[in-house]
């Protein structure tokens, strides 16, 4: 083997190490979140501001990393905590953490779809909705634009499935960005009337 190649199969193989070291701590918040009951707690918007305030200084950063992992691991409504932040942050803040979590998380779960493929998501939601899901998506890249517009379609699921399909990564990322945007906008404005109900 030469240098060259030798340095790009190291390269890559740190790469793939650390993918599987993340997956494996993701996988570990998931059910250590389960077990202890916080991830009931996850779903009531109430539960959800203590948790996040009680990590004060932090309290950004926790919510970035609760933003980050709805979108990957946790089953609990992208709107709930997004509503949590523009409650505590405002939405201005709100809506560019919102963002930068949702983002990332978009990335990793189209990653996750591309190197775990199509058995994580059979898992996540069964084999039915899989195949239900693929055939909608089979009608050409520019439906799965349109199932990320509007909020009747699961944009995580769907994420997953883009990279199970080996969909464009250009066409996915620039999607994301412009529904993604959209979406977060939408419900930070809306949500910011929620302050004088909580």
């Amino acid at each position: 083997m030469s240098r060259h190649n030798k340095a790009y199969f190291l390269a890559v193989l740190k790469l793939f190490s650390v993918f599987i070291l993340s997956c494996a701590f993701f996988v570990g918040l998931y059910y250590l979140f389960k077990s202890t009951g916080w991830l009931g707690n996850f779903e009531s918007v109430e539960e959800l501001k203590k948790i996040i305030q009680g990590a004060g200084f932090y309290s950004y950063s926790i919510f970035v990393l609760i933003q980050f992992l709805q979108v990957t691991i946790l089953p609990i409504p992208g709107i709930v905590t997004t509503i949590v932040g523009v409650i505590l942050f405002g939405p201005v803040i709100a809506f560019f953490l919102s963002l930068l979590a949702i983002l990332l998380g978009s990335i990793s779960a189209y990653f996750i779809g591309n190197i775990l493929g199509i058995k994580v998501l059979k898992w996540a939601i069964g084999k039915e909705k899989t195949e239900v899901l693929q055939n909608k998506l089979k009608k050409g890249k520019y439906v799965f634009f349109l199932m990320m517009l509007f909020p009747f379609f699961p944009d995580d699921i769907l994420c997953i499935l883009a990279g199970v399909i080996n969909m464009d990564f250009k066409f996915f990322l620039n999607t994301n960005l412009i529904t993604r945007t959209i979406g977060i906008f939408s419900t930070c404005f809306l949500g910011s009337f929620t302050q004088f109900l909580f």
